[in-house]
């Protein structure tokens, strides 16, 4: 098994790089540390992938907030808690198995650490309202089984939203009321949770990323951008992420981009449009691992299939993977069927060879639907 790191600002990880498990574990364990004693925090995402590519786990790690020394304790809490299809649970078992295999003794050592003693500001506690205080003492530990569900094989909810949880998993003791505000978010009822960040004096990077989400949402883009410090090139990329029919995309990246004129802007657009040598040709472009998946795709519809398999390299998506397999083979089989052709040609069977060009338009057609 391996691991792929991205969106990490540390300089002992390297980007989109795959690395062995072992490695990822001992490095993930040096940023924790470096981070607790700098008494800094920083996110990160990180997915594990098997030997065909396959996505086993895909998640977040916040180097510096004692949530874990390591990824591999992280995976294995988080996985314990999920409950998965009986489909599924082969997957969730082998790679139970495969951690343990592949981590060093010394790294799977627990730790105590008192995360109240840590974390906790009493300053904040002292302003609880009286219904959030009520609720923290209400809400007891075994409330986060269900939230942990979304972590593992299954993405259907925001990214976001996952991270937003983790924050509040372990703000538990300070204001459980924070989780429970998450945990009816993601049911679709967010009300109460824009209001409690707007609120709030002070965002975690997870929690302002949500809020940013929402005045995206709603063409709120200068709240958007004045919330990001004036980072336009994220608030814009959010946008990309949105759940959104591809008309409806387009209209929201172009009202934004009319307000924030950016290349970025312009690659989404070019991509979401079908234009996918402007897009290729467009410079200077934040590359996200949503942008890279985009890459890859527009490169196999161009037929660029050696350069797509190179960049797939830096997404491991494990579609898109499949869609180039498949035009690899579809691709060999129109090239033996055009040589049957041209041999029918040759030999004026004018039938059968016409019969043969359906079939490549046929074949052709099922290229450009990849």
């Amino acid at each position: 098994m391996q691991v792929i790191f991205y969106n990490v600002s540390s300089p002992l990880i390297n980007n989109f790089e795959k690395m062995p498990f072992a490695e990822a574990v001992k490095i993930s364990q040096e940023v924790e540390q470096i981070c607790r004693d700098e008494q800094k925090t920083l996110s990160g995402d990180f997915q594990v992938i098997g030997e065909d590519k396959k996505v086993f786990y895909r998640g977040v790690f916040n180097f510096g907030s004692f949530d874990y020394p390591n990824i591999y304790h992280k995976i294995k809490d988080m996985v314990k808690h999920i409950k998965v299809d009986k489909k599924d649970q082969a997957d969730k078992i082998y790679l139970l198995e495969q951690i343990e295999l592949l981590t060093p003794d010394e790294y799977k050592q627990a730790e105590m650490v008192d995360k109240t003693l840590v974390n906790l500001d009493k300053s904040r506690v002292s302003k609880l309202k009286s219904w959030q205080r009520k609720t923290a003492y209400a809400v007891g530990g075994a409330s986060f089984a269900g939230f942990l569900m979304t972590g593992f094989l299954f993405f259907a909810q925001q990214t976001s939203y996952e991270k937003a949880l983790d924050d509040g998993r372990n703000q538990l003791k300070e204001s459980a009321a924070l989780v429970e505000t998450y945990g009816e978010a993601l049911l679709g009822d967010d009300v109460k949770m824009v209001q409690a960040l707007e609120n709030s004096g002070e965002l975690t990077e997870q929690q302002q990323q949500i809020l940013v989400d929402k005045y995206v949402s709603e063409n709120k883009f200068e709240k958007a951008v004045e919330l990001l410090d004036g980072d336009y090139v994220k608030a814009e990329s959010l946008i990309l992420t949105l759940n959104l029919p591809n008309k409806e995309k387009i209209a929201k990246i172009k009202a934004f981009h009319n307000v924030y004129p950016t290349n970025e802007a312009r690659y989404d657009l070019a991509y979401l449009q079908g234009d996918y040598e402007l897009m290729l040709n467009l410079k200077n472009i934040h590359m996200s691992v949503k942008r890279s998946e985009m890459k890859t795709h527009a490169l196999l519809k161009l037929g660029r299939v050696e350069e797509a398999k190179a960049e797939l390299n830096n997404n491991a998506n494990e579609e898109l993977n499949e869609k180039i397999v498949q035009y690899e083979i579809i691709n060999a089989e129109i090239k033996t069927l055009k040589d049957k052709h041209d041999l029918l040609v040759r030999e004026d069977k004018k039938s059968e060879a016409q019969k043969l060009r359906k079939e490549i338009e046929d074949k052709r057609k099922q290229i450009q639907q990849l």
